[in-house]
């Protein structure tokens, strides 16, 4: 079963869950509006099927993985029969109502993955900023990526009431399992270009723009705890904005097309900041793709809710 907690700030109010240690609500106080596909009253395997809220790994994305006897390829999605996000995570603290602390384990081999592994995600408020610090360290090289998997709504109905911006102008190419392969296309006057703020509605038919992409970030550079702004939501009609800054190379954008009833398809926008999907196994995931036994690893994103002005 799930525990609930309550985090608030100035601006936010917070929900998590101790299953997948995950988002449950956020809340502007300021608009009055609940931001996020709210996962307080769904099922849990609704909740875990979907990844609402949740943590994602041990590594985040499609992973393409080769038996070591037989050489079967199989493609791990959030780290499949493994994934954090169905684990009942511990509360390990928190400090009065503004920072909450959760752990979990895996053990070598769960999840067809090396290593014991030891994974944290605090979670802290700041007046208008809900900060995610996730950690990992493990016994043996390993795959890590992790990030967090709300699916935000800014209190609208479906994403063609949002209009969205990213610091990104190339994306990653994908197979027919839609793992990424390594290749970077550009993405300047295409569909997929939102350098510039555009609505998530496609202009001539007027339907959702159906967006399962991984964006390759122009701070991707940056490995450090200072983020750089990744993405930009707004709902212009009742003038809440998001900003989602990172540390980590790429994001992950979902229009949330494969929701199914009793939720809407398209209802919500995932905005994943994570490693490179399949980044083991790609040149330009090297260096940030593999925990090193002994080693210990820190991700962090930040939302920051404000005007859409």
């Amino acid at each position: 079963m799930t525990d609930f907690i309550r985090l608030e700030s100035s601006s936010l109010g917070v929900t998590l869950g101790s299953r997948g240690a995950r988002l449950v609500q956020l809340t502007s106080k300021r608009h009055g509006a609940e931001l996020l596909l709210d996962g307080s009253r769904l099922a849990a395997e609704l909740i875990d099927q979907f990844c609402i809220g949740g943590t994602a790994g041990p590594y985040a994305g499609r992973l393409r993985r080769e038996h070591p006897v037989t050489g079967e390829s199989t493609v791990l999605l959030h780290g499949g029969e493994a994934a954090l996000h169905r684990l009942d995570w511990r509360l390990l603290h928190r400090e009065g109502a503004t920072s909450a602390a959760y752990v979990t384990c895996l053990g070598h081999g769960d999840g067809g993955l090396p290593g014991d592994r030891e994974f944290g995600v605090v979670y802290t408020v700041d007046d208008d900023r809900l900060i995610i610090d996730l950690t990992a360290k493990s016994s043996r090289d390993t795959p890590i990526s992790m990030t967090n998997h709300a699916y935000f709504t800014l209190g609208a109905q479906s994403v063609c009431e949002l209009s969205l911006s990213l610091n990104a102008h190339k994306v990653l190419a994908t197979d027919t399992s839609q793992c990424a392969t390594g290749e970077l296309l550009p993405i300047a006057g295409t569909h997929l270009d939102f350098t510039r703020e555009r609505s998530l509605a496609d202009p001539q038919t007027e339907q959702p723009i159906a967006l399962d992409h991984s964006y390759v970030m122009e701070s991707a550079a940056s490995q450090s705890l200072t983020p750089g702004v990744a993405a930009r939501l707004v709902n212009r009609t009742n003038g809440i904005s998001l900003i989602v800054a990172s540390n980590q190379p790429c994001l992950q954008v979902y229009t949330a097309s494969h929701l199914t009833a009793p939720l809407t398809a398209h209802s919500a926008i995932c905005l994943e900041a994570q490693g490179f999907p399949n980044g083991p196994n790609l040149s330009l995931g090297e260096g940030n793709s593999i925990l090193r036994a002994g080693h210990s690893v820190a991700q962090r994103i930040v939302y920051r809710i404000g005007d859409a002005a």
